[in-house]
């Protein structure tokens, strides 16, 4: 496994261009090596992306950017139904939508366990691409992530 610092560093300073790239070929693989997955009661791919929506809304804030970034792979994996205003409340006032995503971690983690280490760091370097794009990962965006890697 990578040295998660270092690579935070190097993902918060990229330029919008050089994210898109990444936040494209990583996704197009990660996807589809999830969705050819068999993991008994769990979907990958939604499981991935509820992932994403709580490290998006870790620090407690959804961020718009963020969001935005998330939002066309939403839309393929739930359907039109997720709009920014929606998420943002159920992040601010439902705490079973809070509970929802620590099912989502762990599911994710217990997915993860049965993929190469590759793929494993793919998933890991999506989740850093997304939420740096404001510049910097806040300390509970960093400790979301890194449950991934504990």
């Amino acid at each position: 496994m990578f040295e998660f610092n270092k690579v935070v560093k190097d993902y918060e300073k990229l330029g919008a261009i050089e994210r898109g790239v990444i936040l494209t070929e990583k996704s197009v693989k990660i996807l589809a090596s999830l969705a050819a997955l068999d993991v008994d009661g769990i979907d990958p791919v939604e499981t991935l992306a509820a992932f994403v929506i709580g490290s998006v809304a870790a620090d407690g804030k959804l961020h718009e950017k963020e969001y935005l970034l998330i939002y066309p792979a939403l839309l393929k994996v739930f359907g039109p139904d997720f709009d920014y205003d929606g998420i943002k409340k159920m992040f601010e006032t439902d705490k079973d939508g809070r509970k929802l995503i620590k099912k989502y971690t762990s599911e994710l983690i217990r997915v993860l366990e049965s993929v190469d280490e590759e793929l494993y760091e793919d998933v890991v370097i999506l989740c850093l691409c997304i939420l740096t794009i404001d510049g910097k990962l806040s300390l509970k965006e960093r400790m979301y992530v890194k449950k991934l890697i504990a």
